[in-house]
């Protein structure tokens, strides 16, 4: 009678056991998979939001050297005080540097919470795991799959009842951590699908602050040169009115020859034409005038 109701736990420890090994195994490979999207989204992650976070400080470095540019009174309608950081949009720039710190805080929340989650997971895996490290060679030993349960002898029956009563507790044991691996799980599944999302809405921000970052010192690059320009364009101009002063006074000389050559032949001979006959004959040079007119746009 001894000998069955040995059988009896034997049978029924070897299913307690299987069912906790089985959900050691499971747990184990759930694990491995949320690791691995842990793993993908925090690479993700530190490419395309961590790595570009120094370009927050870079603007606002930008900011400084925009702000210590002083502009030339004379280029601004003789207004002091000016700087380069006055006409650019300071204000659309840094809600778009508070939004990127907001979106990549979230990103660094979310990556948190999803850690968070697999330490407890594992944590509760490693529990799971104790069962086998503790009884494991006593199960394989007394109830183990090449085990005849016929062939259990009176010694074996109260150990077999002991660990019969041990896989049982434990089974209940982990049990109870079943809501908590729902939660766990729940919050990396919900965490998960957000990934792609908030990553490519980040990435936008950066990539459009650094697009305004490059603009900015361009911006800066080409207000320096702008002097060097404006005094070419006022050479330019200097050369241009003495070339033009140059060619006003051949053009007077010119007129002046012609009105006297015009002048002797008419002395010489249009009192002997008729005054009907190519009246024109008695007109005076033409006058040219060298009208300066100002272009707004360079082409």
């Amino acid at each position: 009678m001894e000998v069955r109701a040995a059988e009896y736990f034997a049978v029924a420890t070897r299913e307690v056991a299987k069912t906790i090994s089985e959900k050691c195994q499971v747990l184990g490979k759930m694990l491995d998979a949320s690791r691995v999207k842990l793993h993908s989204a925090q690479q993700i992650a530190q490419d395309s939001v961590f790595a570009q976070k120094p370009l927050l400080q870079e603007m606002n470095r930008v900011f400084e050297q925009l702000q210590s540019s002083s502009v030339d009174p004379n280029m601004v309608g003789g207004e002091r005080g000016k700087t380069l950081f006055d006409f650019i949009d300071a204000e659309t720039v840094q809600s778009l540097q508070q939004d990127t710190l907001e979106q990549t805080k979230e990103v660094e929340e979310l990556l948190a919470a999803h850690q968070h989650a697999i330490t407890r997971i594992a944590a509760i895996y490693e529990f799971f795991v104790t069962f086998d490290k503790a009884h494991g060679s006593d199960v394989d030993a007394l109830v183990g799959e090449h085990r005849d349960l016929a062939s259990i002898t009176d010694e074996e029956a109260k150990p077999i009842e002991e660990l019969y009563e041990a896989a049982v507790s434990f089974f209940v044991d982990m049990e109870q951590c079943d809501r908590f691996l729902l939660q766990y799980f729940t919050t990396i599944n919900d965490i998960y699908p957000h990934y792609e999302a908030i990553f490519a809405d980040v990435q936008l921000l950066f990539d459009e602050l650094q697009s305004l970052r490059d603009f900015y010192l361009q911006f800066v690059a080409s207000y320096q040169l702008v002097g060097a320009e404006m005094l070419r364009r006022k050479q330019h101009d200097t050369k241009v009115l003495q070339f033009i002063e140059e060619i006003k006074a051949k053009l007077a000389a010119l007129e002046q020859e012609e009105i006297a050559m015009r002048s002797t032949f008419c002395e010489e001979h249009a009192r002997f034409l008729p005054s009907t006959l190519c009246p024109e004959i008695q007109n005076l040079p033409d006058k040219f005038t060298i009208v300066r007119e100002a272009q707004e746009e360079a082409q």
